[in-house]
């Protein structure tokens, strides 16, 4: 019986995980749904070699530790990465193009810590102060496809990192500051 069990709520599971979730407008706005929307990108995005992805923030193309033509990666602003299936190159270039959004997936991202934060003196009230731990940010994975770069996986993007109570995923909204005049998502 516990078998069954298991293997009905894994079965709902997988299923779940293949429907798309509607996107907030704007952080109290209606939703909207977004598969099959397309995405244009409207500038080259260089990906450096060994790396899978770059990142969009302000609308200007950086990598996550802030060295790119973006300058500064700023945590707590909404920001997008492009991303590839693979790493094995010697630098990669996403062209210009439109892509299809195929599925809208939520997800939960692990944001490891490697020294101590503390932000605005909330050491003592308990706040964002972890000696090396993680937190969170929530975003989106838009799975993209394109008959003439089927190497571009999806373009996922993420709320400002904050802590537990405050935190959650980037609007639509959000979504366009943070990808400014390099790309826009065309229901």
């Amino acid at each position: 019986m516990r078998l069954l069990s298991i293997l009905v709520l894994s079965v709902w599971f997988l299923g779940a995980c293949e429907k798309s979730m509607p996107i907030r407008e704007s952080p109290s706005g209606s939703f909207q749904q977004l598969q099959g929307a397309s995405l244009i990108l409207k500038e080259p995005l260089e990906i450096s070699a060994g790396e899978a992805r770059v990142f969009v923030q302000d609308g200007k193309a950086t990598n996550r530790s802030g060295r790119g033509t973006g300058g500064d990666f700023d945590q707590y602003k909404a920001h997008c990465g492009f991303e590839i299936q693979s790493v094995s190159h010697q630098g990669f270039i996403i062209q210009p193009g439109s892509f299809t959004i195929t599925r809208v997936q939520g997800s939960l991202q692990s944001v490891v810590m490697a020294g101590r934060v503390q932000v605005a003196g909330l050491q003592l009230a308990g706040g964002m102060d972890v000696p090396g731990g993680n937190a969170y940010q929530e975003g989106y994975h838009f799975w993209l496809a394109s008959e003439t770069q089927p190497e571009v996986m999806r373009m996922s993007c993420y709320g400002a990192y904050l802590d537990s109570a405050s935190m959650a995923p980037p609007s639509l909204q959000d979504i366009r500051l943070a990808l400014g005049a390099i790309a826009r998502i065309e229901p």
